[in-house]
């Protein structure tokens, strides 16, 4: 007999039929097989619906959503999920093949870790950049500064009852890093698996890169006021850790101004700025 994983994957799924397969078969090919896929179709295009037709996997289950965001998907996924550990996984990435056995063996493991995650590498199109990404997980003061998790985690169910799931208000950006502070602001921590085992799309004006161009500020101050409480028990640290933030800047500023490129670049580029003053004088 098999062995059961008591593991649920949630993948929610906006419009991203070229990338869903590769996603599914990353699952279905595990080591450990989860007992249950289910798709969150939150609002797809046409083509994407004529993909989800296609999968004919009883394992696999398609639910669809008007669209409402990547939060809501989840927690409808998670909200239909019968097992004690959930695995998100976004629609146009992929796991390694030992991801769910390993990540099975630490929660069953050690009561006190909520999450796991993993190393993994960015690509785009079929090409794997070589630089390997290693999120530190921990505790929570670990995510006061920044978020130390991915998204694409493993967490224990109950991780998300406690905290009522995640933010829905959160449509901009940024739901994972306040969803890891919920979770471990209730004493669970968040373990790194130290292996490359998640693979990440580069896409062209993702959603990642709008939240950290555009709404970076708004989003941090909402999780700050959202959990002030943590922030305020933790004063001490987070202070610390943004002087110690603040020095490396000017240090880097410093660097970067003494260095030959800068010099270069500021010496070729002072006919412009002295040919603009003067036209601004005229």
């Amino acid at each position: 007999m098999a062995k059961k994983s008591n593991v649920t994957v949630i993948i929610p799924c906006y419009n991203d039929g070229n990338f869903i397969m590769e996603a599914l078969n990353s699952i279905l090919n595990q080591t450990l097989k989860a007992e249950k896929i289910i798709i969150i179709d939150d609002g797809s295009d046409i083509e994407t619906r004529e993909v989800f037709k296609r999968i004919k996997n009883e394992e696999v289950e398609v639910v669809f959503q008007e669209n409402k965001g990547v939060s809501s998907a989840r927690n409808k996924g998670v909200s239909l999920a019968k097992t004690d550990y959930i695995l998100n996984l976004d629609a146009d990435d992929y796991f390694e093949s030992s991801f769910i056995e390993k990540a099975v063996k630490v929660l069953s493991e050690n009561k006190g870790i909520g999450v796991v995650g993993c190393f993994y590498r960015r690509f785009k199109g079929k090409v794997l950049e070589k630089e390997i990404f290693k999120p530190l997980g921990g505790a929570v003061k670990d995510f006061l500064i920044k978020n130390n998790g991915l998204g694409t985690s493993m967490y224990r169910k109950v991780c998300w009852e406690k905290v009522s799931g995640y933010d829905e208000n959160m449509l901009r950006g940024y739901e994972d890093w306040e969803f890891w502070i919920a979770v471990l602001s209730h004493n669970w921590k968040m373990h790194i698996l130290p292996e490359v085992l998640f693979n990440y799309r580069i896409k062209r004006n993702s959603r990642d890169t709008k939240a950290s161009d555009n709404f970076d500020f708004e989003l941090r101050r909402f999780i700050f006021s959202k959990h002030k409480n943590i922030f305020i028990k933790y004063n001490e640290f987070y202070s610390q850790e943004l002087l110690r933030i603040s020095c490396e800047l000017r240090r880097n500023k410093g660097v970067l101004e003494n260095s030959l490129d800068f010099k270069i670049g500021k010496f070729l580029l002072y006919p412009l700025r002295f040919f603009k003053r003067i036209f601004k004088n005229l």
